[in-house]
């Protein structure tokens, strides 16, 4: 059924495992479609009433994917990279939208639109190894998936500004204690951790759960929207600059980049 995901249920919660481990779970077109499909059937299937995000390998999701990027770069990439965006902005309101709670279980690099997905979700459970970071500065773009949007409203312009201008790592402790992860468990009991959290989870009452994300929805709308809609347009523009090819370049060639602000 999916080529890039593992989708599976197991009793009341949905499992979807981002299964490109080879590229650390990066965002390309296929992954990002299949995320909305595996997103619309727990939708759909009455059955379900938590819904888990995870990746396989060590990463949850390195963001982007830098190399279809580059394959893609002399070949319609204004409308190539609009679309993408566009996919990946359906899946972060997506999340929100669903009436049944959203882990992330951020089992290792959460970078850049990662970072956007693990942030959208209800719960942010993390291993002792998971680590995140605003990567998009690194290669001269702009934040999207709504991260200048969930790090201004849950730390503060300051400390979001730190994070999106410098793209530091955070540790898993570090992110315990900004409340960007609800918990973090050890890396050897993390699996069984996050199906504990996710059974309690699914054992409680699904219209309150329901009715509770439409309250915290509606102090977010129609703010998130519109947030993404202008994110959409500044990470495009930033896409078409020569810092932005720049920062693919260096990436490629394993080197740190030379920006030049145009």
């Amino acid at each position: 059924m999916f080529n890039t995901i593992i989708y599976k249920v197991s009793g009341n919660v949905a499992y979807i495992t981002l299964n490109r481990p080879e590229a650390m779970n990066s965002l390309d077109p296929e992954i990002l479609r299949e995320l909305f499909e595996a997103l619309q059937a727990c939708h759909h299937d009455q059955a379900v009433r938590v819904v888990v995000i995870t990746g396989a390998g060590k990463a949850f999701c390195a963001g982007g994917d830098l190399k279809w990027m580059m394959s893609v770069r002399d070949n319609n990439w204004k409308n190539s990279f609009d679309s993408l965006v566009k996919d990946f902005n359906s899946n972060i309101l997506y999340i929100r939208k669903i009436e049944k709670p959203v882990i992330a279980a951020v089992n290792g690099f959460a970078s850049g639109a990662g970072f956007s997905l693990a942030l959208a979700c209800d719960l942010r459970v993390g291993s002792e190894s998971a680590r995140f970071n605003q990567a998009y500065v690194k290669i001269g773009l702009t934040p999207d998936g709504g991260s200048s949007f969930f790090l201004t409203k849950m730390l503060g312009p300051a400390r979001a500004t730190d994070f999106i201008f410098t793209g530091r790592v955070v540790d898993a402790q570090e992110a315990l204690a900004l409340g960007l992860a609800n918990e973090v468990a050890p890396d050897d009991s993390f699996s069984e951790r996050v199906e504990q959290v996710a059974k309690k989870i699914a054992a409680g009452p699904p219209l309150s759960y329901e009715m509770a994300k439409i309250l915290i929805n509606e102090a977010l709308w129609p703010s998130l929207e519109a947030r993404l809609d202008q994110e959409r347009e500044f990470i495009v523009s930033a896409s078409l600059s020569n810092d932005f090819e720049e920062g693919l370049t260096a990436f490629v060639n394993k080197r740190r980049p030379v920006f030049k602000g145009n």
